[in-house]
C-alpha cells in the first residue's frame, strides 16, 4: 500500500523513498525542531477552525473529516469530504497557509494524489478545494471561521493534473517494487541541506563538510557541473567556478583561514555614530491569530532586548518581554524609554527588524515617526561578514549561530534552553498559555537569557571588527 506521505515522499527523492521503507536503518533521523512542533500546532489549530466552520453549514450532516479512499495499492486520508446529492463527493484538503502554493505545484499535487485514489476505489469525485487562512482576516473579540477560511475550487486544476500523477503513482509503485536500487548518489545531491532526504549521507558518502555546497547560492546546475568533472570538493573548485560573491567564501576555504578586507571593516564602522544601540526582537505568529487585533501568521514582536554602548565603553541593557499577546502597545512604549534618541542603531539582518517596525506602525501609527526613525538609523552587524570578513569555519553562512562561537568563542547559545528563534516562539506561548507558575517562570527567565545573549552577542562582535581594524596598525 502506498500512501501519499509515501507517495510525496517520492516525488522528492525517489531513491530515499525507498530506503524508508525497506531499509529504515539507512535513514538519519532528524530530531523533531521547534520549528516542526509549531507548524504542527498551527495545523491542529486551522483545521479545529475548519470544524467550527463546517458545523455551521446546512449540509453539515454529509461532511466527514479524516477519510480514508483505497484502491488496494493506494491509500489516501483525505482532511474533509462532502456528500453531494447524486453521490458524488467534494474533497477538501486543509492548509495553514495563507493562499494556495501552486510553485512547485505541491499542495496541488497532494490533493490531486487524493482525487485520483478515490476516484480508483470507485467514487465519483465532484469537486476538489483547498481550504488556507485569508492573510488580510483581523480577528476581532472573538474567532470568525467563516472570516477566517477560505475555499478555493481548484478541480479544474486537479482534473488538468490527474493524468500526470496517476503516470507518477505508477512509476512510483514500479520503484517500490524493486527488490534493489543503485545505491550511487540521489535526487537530493546537487540541493541544499534542508532540502535533503534522511538518507542523503548513505547514498552520497563522497559529499563531505568541505563541498562546493557551502558556497552561498551555488546553483544546482554548477554544482551538477562540478560534480561531473570530479570537483565537487571545495579544494578542487576554482576562482573561474565562482560567483563574485562566492569568492571570499572559496579564498578562505582554500587558504585555511578568514579572508580579511581591513578597509571594507573600517569603512563600515567609520560612519557609526554614538551611542551604539544594539537591539533583537524575537517575535510571533500563528496561522489562527490568537488575540483581538492579529492577522493569520503576522509576526509581531512579543519581546525585546537592547545594549546601548557609549563611546566612553559604558553598557546599559534594556529589555522587555510581554506576558500576552497583543501588547504592541506596551513594548513599543518600552523602546521609546529605552533606546536614545540618537546615534547608530544595530541589528543582526535588517530586514527582519526593519519589517517587524514597519508593521508595528501599522497597529500603532501615532508612533510611526519613533519606529520609522529607529529603521533610519539602522545598521546591519552582518554585512562585514559577507564580504570583508570571512571564515571557512562559518560554514558559508552568516548566521549569527554560526559567526559567533567563531569570532567570540567565550560566548555560547545553551542549547539545553531556548536557543533560536522558533523556540523562542514556542517557549513565548507555553509561558503565555501554562498554569504552571514555576513552569512560567523558568521560561520567562530563558527567554529574557536567549534575547539578551542575542543583543549582547552584537556587541561583542562589534568589539571584535574593532579589534581586527586595529591589529595591523598595532
Amino acid at each position: 500500500m502506498i500512501t501519499k506521505s509515501a507517495f510525496m515522499d517520492w516525488c522528492e527523492c525517489s531513491k530515499g523513498a525507498w530506503l524508508a521503507r525497506y531499509e529504515p536503518h539507512r535513514m538519519v533521523a532528524g530530531k523533531v525542531s521547534a520549528f516542526d512542533r509549531m507548524l504542527a500546532r498551527d495545523g491542529y489549530a486551522v483545521e479545529d477552525a475548519v470544524r467550527d466552520w463546517v458545523s455551521g453549514w446546512p449540509d453539515a450532516e454529509d461532511c466527514s473529516f479524516q477519510v480514508v479512499f483505497s484502491d488496494g495499492r493506494f491509500e489516501a486520508r483525505a482532511d474533509l469530504v462532502r456528500t453531494v446529492a447524486d453521490g458524488g463527493i467534494d474533497i477538501f484538503e486543509i492548509k495553514s497557509s495563507s493562499s494556495v502554493r501552486r510553485s512547485g505545484r505541491d499542495q496541488l499535487v497532494d490533493l490531486t494524489f487524493q482525487t485520483v485514489v478515490a476516484r480508483r476505489s470507485g467514487h465519483q469525485v465532484r469537486g476538489a478545494s483547498i481550504m488556507h487562512v485569508d492573510p488580510d482576516y483581523v480577528r476581532g473579540e472573538r474567532l470568525e471561521p467563516d472570516a477566517l477560511l477560505v475555499a478555493v475550487d481548484v478541480t479544474r486544476e486537479v482534473n488538468e493534473l490527474a493524468a500526470e500523477v496517476e503516470a507518477k503513482m505508477m512509476e512510483a509503485a514500479h520503484h517500490f517494487s524493486l527488490v534493489d536500487i543503485d545505491r550511487s548518489g540521489c535526487d537530493c545531491r546537487y540541493r541544499s541541506a534542508s532540502s535533503r532526504c534522511a538518507a542523503f549521507a548513505y547514498l552520497n558518502p563522497d559529499i563531505g563538510p568541505d563541498s562546493a555546497h557551502v558556497l552561498p547560492r551555488i546553483s544546482a546546475k554548477r554544482l551538477q557541473m562540478l560534480d561531473g568533472e570530479g570537483r565537487l570538493a571545495i579544494g578542487d573548485v576554482r576562482e573561474a567556478d565562482v560567483t563574485t560573491h562566492q569568492l571570499p567564501v572559496l579564498q578562505a576555504f582554500h587558504d585555511g583561514r578568514p579572508v580579511i578586507d581591513h578597509e571594507g571593516i573600517a569603512a563600515f564602522l567609520q560612519p557609526l555614530a554614538w551611542p551604539l544601540t544594539f537591539y533583537d526582537y524575537e517575535t510571533f505568529a500563528s496561522a489562527v491569530p490568537i488575540a483581538t487585533g492579529l492577522s493569520p501568521h503576522r509576526q509581531l514582536p512579543v519581546q525585546f532586548s537592547a545594549h546601548v554602548l557609549h563611546e566612553d565603553g559604558r553598557l546599559e541593557h534594556h529589555e522587555h518581554l510581554s506576558p500576552a499577546p497583543g501588547l504592541h502597545d506596551a513594548l513599543v512604549d518600552a523602546l521609546v524609554a529605552s533606546l536614545p534618541a540618537f546615534g547608530s542603531v544595530i541589528v543582526w539582518n535588517e530586514s527582519f527588524e526593519k519589517s517587524c517596525n514597519r508593521r508595528l506602525c501599522e497597529h500603532l501609527p501615532e508612533r510611526r515617526p519613533f519606529l520609522e526613525d529607529l529603521n533610519n538609523r539602522t545598521v546591519d552587524l552582518m554585512l562585514p561578514f559577507r564580504a570583508h570578513y570571512v571564515d571557512h569555519r562559518f560554514g558559508g553562512s552568516v548566521s549569527i549561530k554560526n559567526v559567533l562561537p567563531v569570532v567570540c568563542p567565550h560566548l555560547a547559545y545553551d542549547e539545553t534552553a531556548v536557543h533560536d528563534g522558533a523556540g523562542a516562539m514556542e517557549a513565548w506561548l507555553e509561558m503565555f498559555e501554562t498554569e504552571d507558575v514555576r513552569r512560567r517562570s523558568d521560561l520567562d527567565v530563558q527567554l529574557r537569557r536567549y534575547c539578551a545573549l542575542d543583543s549582547f552577542a552584537m556587541v561583542e562582535i562589534f568589539r571584535f571588527l574593532k579589534n581586527v581594524v586595529a591589529a595591523p596598525a598595532g
